[in-house]
């Protein structure tokens, strides 16, 4: 028979995990309203008023998050393209399969590491400061105050971060993936002797289509799916500047979490299944 301190010892895990499990529903549920009003106030962004501003402030992060992060996308890219076929070239020696090069650095390249890579530095560097930032104008009652003279702050602060993002963190990829594939041609001519002009045909006897369709739609995804959790946990943020570390973290957190798993969805909906 179960005794009154049994009972009351097992109510407080399990009322625990109702309250986050709770919680996490109604969090999800306030995100996707969020990121559905923020996809509304960017199919309207052209035809707003106040247009001029909102658009300076997405090239304002196009430049941060994209050109200012090429300097260190660059050295990473170089080194992991290299070090994919470091790793690499003596396993194909020993069976004399140099043509698996192109297809080696395609699969681990270009389909994954590529937008992986380059959406981990935009939600370290962007997410992290867009986060921050959205936090501290709430705390400081400066969305407030934009509300009070009619401004919707989805237009003026939210929409031109996820189309800076977006652009930003597709050219990235593209980026990313020309430099790390530069890298492993370094490597190749150093090791193998073996000139550009065959390297590029082994890379485009591997890449089809659809590798770069991929690519390109994580691109997109990861650049909107990043500013919109960020943004999101970002404007949660009440009146206490400790709250400001906090929803960057679960902003930044919640952001990668998603990458992966989404990441990790496609290439098997698309190369597995």
């Amino acid at each position: 028979m179960e005794t009154p301190n049994t009972a009351g010892g097992l109510r407080g895990p399990v009322q625990a995990v109702g309250d986050w499990a709770v919680g996490a529903v109604a969090n999800a549920w306030n995100l996707l309203a969020f990121s559905g009003e923020a996809l509304g106030a960017l199919a309207r962004f052209c035809s707003r008023q106040g247009f001029a501003a909102a658009f300076r402030v997405t090239m304002q992060q196009v430049y941060f998050t994209g050109l200012e992060a090429v300097p260190f996308l660059s050295l990473l890219a170089l080194l992991l393209g290299s070090t994919v076929l470091v790793q690499s070239l003596p396993q194909l020696q020993g069976v004399g399969a140099h043509g698996l090069i192109g297809k080696i650095l395609v699969i681990s390249i270009v389909r994954e590491l590529g937008p992986i890579v380059a959406a981990m530095i935009v939600i370290t560097r962007s997410g992290t400061a867009m986060a921050a930032e959205m936090a501290t104008d709430r705390i400081t009652g400066q969305v407030e105050a934009l509300e009070a003279m009619g401004i919707d702050i989805f237009h003026y602060l939210v929409v031109p971060r996820v189309l800076g993002s977006v652009v930003a963190l597709f050219c990235l990829v593209i980026y990313f993936d020309v430099i790390a594939l530069i890298g492993g041609f370094l490597v190749a001519s150093l090791r193998l002797t073996m000139p550009l002009g065959l390297y590029v045909e082994y890379i485009l006897d591997s890449l089809v289509p659809l590798d770069l369709y991929i690519t390109l739609c994580k691109g997109l995804l990861f650049g909107l799916v990043t500013t919109l959790f960020t943004c999101y946990h970002g404007l949660r943020a009440r009146r206490a500047p400790y709250e400001v570390p906090m929803v960057a973290r679960s902003g930044v957190i919640q952001a990668m979490f998603f990458v992966f798993v989404s990441s990790a969805a496609i290439s098997a909906a698309f190369y597995w299944i």
